[in-house]
């Protein structure tokens, strides 16, 4: 780790971004680990949880400033793991954390390091003024393998917590929600046999693509104002291991995107009637949507707030992809959550990611103001 002597949101987005945390590679403890140091220095009370036995560079952060006060805590939430760098060469070294043409460069600038580096510079700089109530930062590891830090975390970490900001890439505007997720494993066996005398096998593909066929026209019923349609997508089909063999295994992998009054559970029973007897289901991914009303008093402040800082106005914006946000809401049902973060979602898992320096300095901006309203420092 190199040291620190620039501790604004551009500068710890700069140190984290040449930080390995690419998910599977890189260590996400080793980057928490710091930032746990800097934030006990700060008065924070640090939980470092090791979320994967397996692997000790799997980690997560839930650091609280004043754990044992009532009077619901303002928590600001995010992940520090990253992508692949994937296969095609980068112009700009990808940890580097070079900034050319008002643009910090790298894998994970944009998702979402810079958000991370914001909330914890805004953490560090108010922790002194935030007296008998509690302030909460959690950075979670896993977010890119299905959120697994932030479900992982104890609901002890969760207490006393009235609103949540996450430092997702917005561009710099907030977000009221987001589209949850089902992902199904729909798997079909039989028993192998030479291609040649297909009679004496029996072949799970032939069994499988009946159902995958009356699948493709599978669309989760209903809707949402402002999140749209749910949206449903077979995505990958894998049989057999040779082409001269009757395959006796098949596994299809199912997308299903979900707004909210979607029941999962129900969209699980009609999978099930779809595709029939001899067709077995397994839930990979299990996220709920995220959406919190526009007239909330606290969702209110944050868009008065950012009209005032931006001079635009904040008009409703979700997106389809999810974020931590989800695991955040089966925890805290009732509680606003808003989506905000410097970079645009589009740049994110992109070879040469950036982000613009200037929404990393207007979200810190923001983030400060939010901290001052809900303590009124």
């Amino acid at each position: 780790m190199s040291v620190m002597n620039d501790f604004s949101g551009t500068g710890l987005a700069r140190w984290m971004v040449g930080c390995n945390t690419i998910t599977g590679e890189g260590s996400e403890a080793k980057l928490l680990e710091q930032v746990a140091e800097w934030l006990e220095k700060a008065g924070f009370t640090v939980f470092l949880d090791r979320y994967d036995d397996g692997d000790s560079g799997r980690c997560s952060l839930s650091a609280h400033l004043h754990p044992d006060c009532e009077g619901g805590a303002l928590c600001l939430a995010g992940h520090v793991d990253t992508v692949p760098l994937g296969t095609m060469p980068w112009k700009h070294d990808a940890f580097s954390a070079e900034i050319i043409d008002g643009c910090l460069y790298g894998r994970g600038s944009c998702d979402m390091k810079s958000g991370a580096a914001v909330m914890l510079a805004a953490a560090l700089s108010m922790a002194p003024r935030i007296k008998d109530r509690d302030f909460v930062l959690h950075l979670y590891g896993g977010e890119e393998r299905g959120c697994l830090g932030s479900f992982h975390m104890p609901e002890r970490e969760f207490r006393n917590i009235g609103a949540v900001l996450v430092g997702e890439p917005t561009g710099a505007r907030p977000l009221t929600g987001h589209k949850g997720a089902l992902w199904l494993n729909l798997s079909t066996s039989g028993r192998t046999s030479h291609a040649s005398m297909p009679e004496e096998g029996d072949s799970a593909l032939a069994k499988m693509l009946p159902a995958a066929t009356r699948l493709l026209d599978f669309a989760p019923a209903g809707s949402h104002p402002f999140l749209g349609r749910g949206t449903s997508v077979l995505s990958t089909l894998h049989s057999g291991l040779n082409s001269n063999s009757v395959p006796d295994s098949a596994v299809l992998t199912m997308d299903m995107r979900t707004v909210p009054g979607m029941e999962h559970e129900k969209l699980r029973e009609e999978i099930r009637s779809i595709c029939g007897e001899g067709v077995d289901m397994e839930t990979t991914l299990d996220i709920p949507p995220v959406w919190t009303e526009p007239e909330n008093p606290w969702m209110k402040k944050v868009y008065g707030l950012y009209e005032k800082l931006s001079g635009q106005p904040a008009n409703v914006v979700t997106v389809p992809f999810f974020t931590d946000a989800a695991a955040l809401r089966t925890k805290l049902p009732h509680v606003p959550v808003v989506i905000f973060g410097p970079g645009d979602s589009s740049m994110a898992h992109q070879v040469d990611e950036a982000c613009p320096v200037a929404q990393i300095e207007f979200a810190e901006k923001v983030c400060l103001e939010l901290i001052k309203d809900w303590y009124a420092l």
